[in-house]
């Protein structure tokens, strides 16, 4: 229930806010004044008349603003807009109206109570979200890193050995060398040695801090690893922490995850409320992070889209109309698939005793709804972010750092879900190691768990973002090209299989060289997954019977093309 304007009025007017500028800050205030003048005397006499003269003047305080790149007051207003809009044209109630203007008018009141007024902050405040999104998801960029080691053959070979995995490496023999090279260009991540000459210890985690504070992601590297230098990165912002020597195949995962490039897509949001003001105003909001945003006004609703949807995060109302919001939770939790999607719920009741019940429905946290929105996306994006970040874990298997068995069925399973309605083309490559028992027999186990291992990286750096590669069991992998066709899905993974071929995978013992066989078939010709990994695996041991070292995508269109 939102709190009287009048009441709130009162608050108002004794209020002051410091934000862009004091000038802004006193003209917002009298301007709001207004609206909030103008709202009561238009809740007070409920006709359509007196909200079509809100929406006037609401229109024209909102051109004062127009030109200032404030994103969440812009969408508050157009919100509103919409809002007296529906009732105007008796699209919604004069009372339903009146319900979701007061929602909203009440966010901007109490925003302006707050020292900076979150409305009132400039864009690039939610930039930190947007450039880990534009950077880490929606680009296919190679990732540029440097390595700064005084041992110039340890720093020359590992920088050979990370550029196979599609990185633009660069190496440097000192601090100095590498700081004259940042004129020209910027790494994304630093691989800084500890230990080098003419530095102490203390004054090269000092420079860490530096690169940290400029926006450069820094992983320390050395042979020592006490509590004290560990304390010490720890302290100065470091992303992590490699011993020499170092497994390159563990430092370009460390690599990944410190760029968040393993954490894969764009966020799925899914907003539970029968308020539909709600819904359009949080909808435009998220919009600004590049958020796939999903709206509700029933449960119902909800749980019919749900097979098709894959939402990082649910937000839930607590109280709506003929069902619980922590009946839904419940539902929500009973599919595995979503046990590691957080579930938020939106209320406006901060009583301790709510807070302890939502977490016995399988609920992770709540927002009060008089939380002003800006708090609110950031509130939700920092949980996202945690929550990718631990299913990346999850998710993975454990050697070779792609998915592991069930998560590459489950994604594989639902894209085929989505074929059903989006009609795309999908192709599913299987792929096997050859001749791989001889690599366990001839060098040991621990050199075949560094081949699989080597292989699982160069996919994962091979493959586009949009893509996803899983182990299968053994030493098979399965890889979903999204829409991708087979023509197009053989000639990247042609590609791969080539690099594969070059590759040395155990770096201590010379010549320790694999390749791998497999087959494609275009995943939407299929109903059902095991018919296709079926096919995929004849065709897979196709290309095994012809030579191996080779992929095969159909029966009558044998491919020998290893050029």
């Amino acid at each position: 229930m939102p709190i009287p304007i009048n009441q709130e009025l009162k608050a108002l007017c004794g209020s002051t806010t410091i934000n862009l500028s004091d000038d802004l800050s006193t003209k917002y205030s009298a301007d709001l004044k207004l609206l909030v003048s103008g709202w009561s005397q238009a809740r007070v006499n409920k006709t359509e008349k007196d909200i079509n003269e809100f929406q006037i003047l609401l229109s024209n305080i909102a051109q004062n603003y127009s030109m200032y790149a404030l994103n969440s007051l812009h969408q508050m207003f157009h919100t509103m807009q919409t809002a007296c809009l529906k009732g105007i044209n008796k699209k919604t109630t004069v009372a339903k109206t009146i319900s979701d203007i007061d929602w909203l008018m009440n966010q901007l009141i109490r925003s302006n109570k707050l020292i900076p007024d979150p409305f009132l902050l400039q864009s690039n405040n939610n930039k930190s979200f947007l450039s880990k999104q534009t950077k880490s998801t929606f680009t296919h960029e190679p990732m540029k890193i440097a390595i700064i080691d005084d041992e110039r053959s340890v720093g020359m070979a590992l920088s050979a050995i990370l550029k196979q995995f599609a990185l633009k490496v660069q190496y440097f023999n000192s601090i100095n060398d590498f700081e004259d090279s940042l004129i020209e260009d910027i790494p994304d991540l630093v691989l800084l040695d500890i230990v080098m000459p003419n530095v102490n210890n203390e004054q090269v985690f000092a420079y860490a801090r530096q690169l940290v504070d400029r926006g450069i992601k820094v992983i320390s590297c050395s042979s020592l690893f006490s509590f004290e230098t560990r304390l010490r990165a720890v302290r100065a912002g470091v992303s992590d922490y490699v011993v020499k020597p170092v497994n390159p195949y563990s430092l370009v995962e460390k690599i990944t995850r410190a760029l968040k490039r393993d954490v894969n897509k764009s966020y799925q949001i899914i907003l539970l409320d029968d308020q539909e003001s709600m819904g359009e105003f949080y909808k435009a909001v998220f919009s600004q992070v590049n958020v796939d945003f999903h709206f509700f006004t029933s449960a119902e609703s909800l749980l019919s889209a749900m097979e098709s949807l894959q939402p990082d995060l649910f937000l839930l109302d607590r109280v709506m109309p003929s069902v619980n919001g922590l009946e839904v939770a419940a539902m929500i939790r009973q599919e595995s698939k979503f046990d590691f999607s957080p579930i938020v719920f939106l209320t406006a009741d901060e009583r301790i005793d709510t807070k302890l019940n939502i977490l016995d429905y399988g609920a992770d946290d709540l927002i009060v709804k008089t939380t002003p929105a800006p708090l609110v996306l950031e509130q939700v994006m920092a949980r996202l972010e945690r929550s990718a970040f631990i299913r990346s874990f999850v998710s993975k298997d454990a050697l070779t750092g792609v998915l592991n068995h069930g998560q590459i069925v489950e994604v594989v399973n639902h894209q085929m879900q989505l074929n059903k309605r989006q009609q795309t083309e999908n192709t599913l490559a299987l792929i096997d190691v050859d001749l791989f028992k001889n690599v366990n027999d001839t060098y040991g186990h621990s050199a075949g768990d560094m081949v699989l291992n080597g292989i699982g990286q160069l996919l994962k750096s091979a493959i586009r973002e949009t893509d996803y590669v899983g182990r299968y069991g053994g030493e098979e992998f399965v890889i979903l090209f999204v829409n991708c066709n087979v023509e197009q899905a053989y000639i990247k993974l042609n590609i791969i299989r080539e690099k594969c071929e070059k590759m040395n995978f155990v770096h201590d013992k010379p010549q320790i060289k694999v390749t791998f066989s497999g087959g494609l078939v275009a995943l939407d010709a299929y109903e059902a997954l095991p018919l296709a990994m079926s096919d995929a695996d004849r065709l897979m041991y196709v290309a095994k019977e012809a030579g191996r070292n080779q992929l095969k995508y159909a029966d009558d269109a044998i491919s020998n093309k290893n050029d």
